[in-house]
């Protein structure tokens, strides 16, 4: 084999190795999820007090 070849079949390997490296990787990466939904109150506390017991503020009145 002449060193011209040689060199062909090496980079040839080199390129093959790093096309199968990505593609294993590709494949590998994690999918990412759907955000799951927000969900909105107004029965979420403003502040840090304490509120009387019976006090419910989502209680519809």
């Amino acid at each position: 084999m002449s060193r011209r070849t040689g060199l062909a079949v090496t980079a040839g390997l080199v390129r093959a190795g790093a096309v199968a490296i990505i593609a294993v990787i590709a494949v590998t990466e994690p999918q990412p999820q759907p955000t799951p939904p927000r969900v909105y109150s107004s029965c979420l506390a403003a502040d840090t007090n304490p509120m009387p017991v019976g006090d419910d503020p989502c209680e519809g009145r």
